[in-house]
């Protein structure tokens, strides 16, 4: 019931509130590894591609990894569209490395490491497609741009947290994008 109406209640990313600025957060993230999969992106929204991670972690049945180890959601699911192809990607959960998290058996999906990063986030409820992330994409930037942080807006992605079926106005997504020198960046102070 609970993730019907919002309730996250699997593993998401540790970070650490950098900054609060108008209307967004800019947060620090330690390393994590991500499986990753590109799929058209016309494609219902994304959902091949969910599937085949979904797959990967063996929500379907036997996981599809070479160990067959079924491996527990977490969130946000990660996804940006990029000249008409669906990038999505499923973050580990915290106990994985590149050394012993399961290598996938599907030839599409493929392991990655994500690293420390300093990210500018904007949080919205809603059911969210590419039309309201590029929007939201938008007023982050506009935020960004009048407090002069320097952003790598090529690298944006939306998060997601919850299930399809949880409450669209009880749904939590973030809009990121990378801060590019974070610390030179800030306000000197007078």
């Amino acid at each position: 019931m609970g993730s019907v109406v919002g309730s996250i209640g699997v593993e998401v990313p540790e970070h650490t509130v950098l900054r609060k600025g108008k209307g967004y957060e800019i947060r620090k993230y330690p390393p994590c590894v991500a499986i990753e999969t590109t799929d058209q992106a016309s494609k219902a929204g994304g959902d091949s591609a969910f599937g085949t991670l979904a797959k990967y972690i063996g929500v379907f049945g036997t996981a599809a990894n070479e160990k067959s180890e079924k491996i527990a959601m977490t969130a946000p699911v990660v996804s940006n569209e990029e000249s008409k192809l669906m990038r999505m990607q499923f973050l580990l959960p915290s106990k994985y490395t590149m050394e012993n998290a399961p290598k996938p058996s599907n030839e599409n999906v493929k392991l990655v490491q994500i690293e420390e990063r300093d990210l500018a986030v904007i949080t919205f409820s809603g059911t969210c497609d590419q039309k309201m992330a590029v929007g939201k994409l938008k007023e982050l930037l506009d935020f960004l741009k009048a407090d002069k942080f320097q952003v790598d807006e090529s690298k944006w992605r939306l998060y997601r947290y919850n299930p399809p079926w949880t409450l669209p106005n009880m749904k939590t997504n973030e809009v990121v994008v990378p801060v590019v020198n974070f610390e030179a960046d800030l306000p000197k102070e007078a």
